[in-house]
């Protein structure tokens, strides 16, 4: 749509957390507290923009027959910077509207839900701070989220909206085929005095935007690589010092959460493990990708289902939820059949229910992960994008939810 159009209507929005901006007919655009760009919905597209200036366009597809589908596609450098150009366009096209005493009647402004009057010169105030919010994140906010956080590989869907607190770096495990977030980078342990600069440099950066926070994720790649003497002050001072983030909150958000090896789990005693769920500690996310052992050794997954349902058991029985991550196609079409039957035994074992989670998550290589090739070197054909979401509809059949909620986990939309 040319730039030129006039706006019909245009609505500023203000929460606790963010602010909007919906410019009818063109776009609605959102920005975090500190006026970073966050999100930009513009002809049915939707584009998702992450603090390192990762950007995902993403759309539901409704062929004419068949399944709603997913479109989803990583930006380009070039394409990063011609929706920053895009957006300060419409920005300038806002403020011309603005400068027109005609258009007052069209301009609406909503604080927290409610509609209330505007000033003209305040709100292009505004306008300045999310110019100059659009001018940092292309500047210099890359630069300063790389000197702050390691790249962040995934988060679960529930937590793309946490905090960020890197415990220990990358994997120690960090060879499953079909996994490359952590591909080449050495994993250790931080220091406790590590990780509380690291807690002051994240505070620093997101300064305002920190209001849009809903949690607490201790990443990498497994927290519990960690020792209780140093997960559990680190939980207690995070708990402290963000209590907003760290408090279970009546919409379901609030605490402490993190990715966890069942290997690490086993070496936690039941009483420090309580002693952590003490601190706001909440649910523990492990990938069992599939119940069928010899499908995860096929992936190169270290360990046992059967030990993937003894520690989550033991988180359980601490006081903390689980999180169950499954991965859908795992083991291709020849070993569809095994992957339902044994992943289903293991949901059935598993003693789920409120406060637990599974995520389906659909077997997409990302670049760079040798899991494609690692299946047709086996022989095992690939499920398409139908074929798994069919797998998904086979075990809930099989496993009805026991209070615990369940959800799709595709890679591919992950920004942080």
């Amino acid at each position: 749509m040319p730039i030129t159009d006039r706006i019909e209507t245009l609505v500023f929005g203000e929460t606790v957390a963010s602010y909007s901006l919906v410019i009818s007919p063109h776009a609605t655009l959102t920005f975090d507290r500190s006026g970073r760009p966050t999100g930009f919905y513009e002809n049915g597209l939707y584009t998702a923009r992450g603090l390192d200036g990762h950007c995902v366009e993403k759309k539901w597809v409704w062929p004419a027959a068949g399944e709603a589908r997913r479109h989803i596609r990583i930006l380009s450098k070039t394409e990063q910077y011609q929706l920053r150009y895009r957006l300060m366009d419409l920005l300038n096209l806002c403020r011309d509207h603005l400068s027109d005493e005609n258009n007052r009647p069209s301009i609406r402004r909503f604080v927290r839900g409610r509609d209330e009057e505007f000033n003209r010169d305040d709100l292009e105030a505004h306008l300045d701070f999310l110019v100059q919010g659009i001018v940092r994140a292309w500047t210099t906010d890359v630069g300063r989220f790389a000197k702050v956080w390691n790249p962040i590989g995934i988060l679960p869907p529930d937590q793309y909206l946490s905090l960020v607190v890197q415990i220990s770096e990358g994997c120690a495990w960090n060879k499953c085929s079909f996994c490359d977030f952590y591909a080449g980078r050495p994993s250790r342990v931080r220091t406790l005095d590590e990780i509380r600069r690291h807690v002051d440099n994240a505070e620093s950066f997101l300064g305002p935007a920190l209001a849009g926070r809903c949690s607490i994720f201790l990443g990498d790649a497994n927290a519990f690589q960690a020792p209780p003497s140093v997960l559990i002050p680190v939980a207690q001072e995070l708990a402290d010092r963000f209590p907003h983030l760290a408090q279970a909150q009546d919409d379901g958000v609030g605490g402490l959460y993190s990715f966890a090896d069942p290997a690490r789990l086993a070496a936690w005693s039941a009483a420090d493990l309580q002693v952590l769920a003490r601190t706001g500690y909440r649910r523990a996310y492990l990938g069992v990708e599939s119940g069928s052992d010899a499908i995860r050794r096929q992936l190169n997954k270290w360990g046992s289902a059967e030990l993937a349902a003894e520690g989550a058991l033991k988180l359980k029985g601490a006081g903390m939820a689980v999180g169950f991550i499954v991965l859908l196609g795992a083991g291709g079409r020849a070993g569809a059949d095994e992957h339902v039957r044994e992943t289903a035994a293991l949901l059935r074992n598993a003693n789920l229910g409120p406060g637990d989670m599974v995520y389906f998550s659909p077997l997409f290589s990302a670049p760079g992960a040798d899991g494609t090739r690692t299946a047709q070197a086996a022989g095992r054909e690939a499920l398409s994008e139908e074929e798994m979401a069919a797998q998904r509809r086979s075990l809930e059949a099989l496993v009805p939810p026991r209070g615990e909620r369940r959800a799709l986990y595709d890679i591919r939309e992950f920004v942080y």
